[in-house]
């Protein structure tokens, strides 16, 4: 018997022997000389800091025939059966026997072949034959070892989340007496092939989507031997449901405070602190991926209105969801204020109004109004929309705007700006004066452009031919 060890063997390496779990020997190999019935039993060798190997049934039988089969059967394997008999003496006729049937009888021939066999074949053959007379018989039991186990179908990452990146693996142990067995293996979902026969022990696809669920299995082949797995329910669970994207309250105003929801329910699978959130507005991002699943505007103002969406990831495979956009309108209080003055033209002494003109949009709303003169507050806010100045004077002159509020100012806004440009009171007397001589000279050129037009249509009148004749 040899003791055999998969390489690298260390050089210093050394063996020991046990037959039925004791001590007999040391060395590579052990070699019985004259064999005898004593030393039937369970061999067993064993290295330096190595696992102890299997045990080898010897039998030694104090007989005329025996029936000697191969130590290792493994599936697949073609085996002879060789009915023997003792040394010295002349053999008759063999016969074999399977299940106590006889399998194969054709004389002087002592070998029986199998060819590929398989687990199903029966364990226990017999043999017969004639020595010095006597029809002698001897069983043997052949132990078929299977080449490579029932494949069995696992799955990582278990269990499998839309948008992580699966690996389905086929594991099968080959036998350690054979290691040089080459397998191959295939892959079916549902019955339908998806990896066809290769080296490969593994399936596996990126980014997992819901459609990926089913029943798979795996099939092993070796040695024309072909097996199949179990199947295996893969299931591909939701770490969170499509995201919805919620306003409150559900109509704005500017002034409003807005708050908006990615709304979405998260798989008991994945931890609280897994999904991040991030809002959109028009396509622009306005607030980045955090764990926070709400966006708020305080004071919200009309250039806030917009298509607004959100999106939700899983921080673990990165699966990234979009909601659908919502678009929000927020509604004015009162429009832009426009500044006006009354009169158009002002000379210095004359009153002077500014107005500050705006449209009430929601009904309700109060307003409060302030005017500035070069960027200095000249009143300060309160119910009146008019600044008024009763004697202006040349330093009034200047770029005026005005401010509207709410009462609660959460809302203000401002006019453009207006240049008033106050004249003095000789500018203004030289002014009047261009004016009543320039209306004087057009009243003038008036009436004589009427005189003669009527002159000028008399004189295309006929002349009188003589006194006319009275009438009686």
């Amino acid at each position: 018997m040899t003791c055999n060890l998969r390489s690298p063997i260390p050089t210093d390496m050394s063996y020991t022997w046990y037959k039925d779990n004791n001590l007999i020997n040391t060395g590579q190999s052990f070699v019985i000389i004259n064999a005898r019935t004593g030393d039937s039993g369970n061999y067993q060798c064993k290295g330096t800091k190595t696992e102890i190997s299997d045990p080898v049934r010897l039998d030694v039988i104090y007989g005329y025939v025996i029936l000697q089969a191969p130590i290792y059967v493994h599936e697949g394997d073609n085996v002879t059966l060789k009915c023997h008999h003792y040394p010295g003496y002349s053999g008759g006729q063999t016969i074999f026997y399977k299940d106590n049937t006889v399998t194969r009888d054709w004389g002087s021939d002592p070998e029986l072949h199998i060819y590929n066999i398989n687990l199903a074949e029966s364990k226990v053959y017999k043999c017969t034959k004639k020595v010095l007379n006597y029809e002698t018989s001897s069983e043997a039991s052949i132990p078929i070892k299977e080449l490579f186990t029932t494949p069995e179908i696992k799955v990582t990452p278990f269990p499998v989340l839309e948008g992580d990146n699966v690996t389905v693996t086929c594991h099968t142990n080959v036998s350690p007496y054979r290691p040089e067995t080459e397998l191959q293996f295939a892959f079916h979902k549902a019955e339908q092939n998806v990896q066809r026969f290769g080296s490969s022990d593994q399936y596996g696809f990126q980014s997992a989507k819901l459609e990926n669920s089913g029943e798979y299995y795996c099939e092993v082949s070796g040695r024309m031997r072909v097996k199949r797995s179990k199947e295996l329910n893969i299931e591909i669970n939701e770490p969170f449901t499509q995201s919805e994207i919620i306003m409150t309250p559900n109509q704005m105003t500017e002034g409003d405070n807005m708050t908006l929801t990615c709304h979405t329910i998260r798989s008991e699978l994945i931890p609280d602190t897994g999904l991040e959130f991030a809002f959109y507005r028009d396509g622009q991002n306005v607030q980045g991926f955090s764990l926070f699943n709400q966006y708020e505007v305080h004071s919200a103002e009309t250039k806030h209105s917009g298509s607004y969406s959100c999106k939700v990831t899983f921080s673990t495979n990165k699966l990234t969801r979009s909601s659908k956009e919502l678009y929000i309108q927020i509604q004015e209080l009162f429009s832009t204020p426009e500044i006006e003055m009354i009169p158009v033209l002002v000379s210095e002494g004359n009153q002077m109004i500014l107005k500050c003109n705006t449209i009430v949009i929601r009904n309700n709303t109060e307003l409060q109004f302030a005017f500035y003169k070069n960027i200095q507050k000249i009143q300060e806010f309160n119910s009146s929309h008019q600044y008024v100045v009763r004697s202006a004077h040349l330093e009034d002159s200047g770029n005026y705007y005005c401010e509207v509020r709410t009462l609660t100012s959460n809302v203000k806004k401002k006019s453009e700006e207006l240049n008033v440009d106050l004249q003095g009171v000789f500018q203004g007397g030289i002014q009047n004066m261009i004016r009543l001589i320039l209306s004087g000279l057009l009243l003038i050129t008036c009436f004589l452009f009427i005189f003669y037009h009527i002159k000028f249509i008399k004189s295309l009148e006929p002349a009188s031919k003589g006194p006319r004749s009275p009438r009686l």
